[in-house]
């Protein structure tokens, strides 16, 4: 057994991030942008979970889209804050519902009118290369698909991309891809 030594902090002044050693640029390679599933727990909710509350946790945790998924776990669609707005959760309750009857179902984005990137292509492109693509959609969000095992691997946010390649935005403003783009070539 070895015997650790303990040390006196009273000289420390701070606390390392990744970022401090991974200094993302528009050539890094997009993986450097994604949110790997493999690494890093998906961000989920069940479709017959209540939108209003769906929407309090999401702005508690700082979340602005969770994949929504069956009671099975099986793969649905998304919802974000976009969908989970009061104009549209109103929208729902004028058609006879109460408001707590409102679900995540009733406001998801259905996995067919989806896309989403290849992680096998992504492993071959930029982060510039992901900026172009996803420009002219004014996404905030954009799923990564692993084809050959036929799952969601991952997902890119606009604000992850924003965060690592230290852009001078407002992250708490509706930031599309779009957004992020012209700020990262201004830079």
């Amino acid at each position: 057994m070895k015997k650790l030594q303990l040390l006196n902090l009273d000289v420390t002044d701070n606390v390392v991030s990744p970022d401090e050693f991974e200094m993302t640029t528009l050539q890094s390679s997009a993986t450097a942008i994604f949110t790997d599933f493999k690494k890093h727990e998906a961000q989920v909710v069940e479709r017959g979970v209540s939108a209003e509350n769906t929407l309090k946790l999401m702005l508690k945790t700082h979340v602005r889209m969770k994949i929504v998924v069956s009671e099975d776990n099986d793969f649905l669609g998304i919802i974000s804050t976009n969908e989970l707005t009061e104009q549209k959760i109103l929208a729902q309750v004028s058609k006879s519902n109460s408001r707590d009857e409102v679900l995540v179902d009733d406001l998801m984005i259905p996995k067919y009118r989806l896309h989403a990137f290849d992680f096998d292509e992504l492993k071959n492109a930029t982060v510039n290369d992901v900026l172009m693509a996803l420009n002219n959609y004014k996404l905030r969000h954009c799923l990564v698909l692993d084809k050959s095992n036929h799952h969601i691997r991952g997902v890119i946010s606009s604000s992850d991309i924003a965060r690592k390649l230290k852009l001078n935005i407002n992250l708490n403003l509706e930031n599309t891809f779009s957004s992020v783009s012209e700020a990262a070539h201004a830079a």
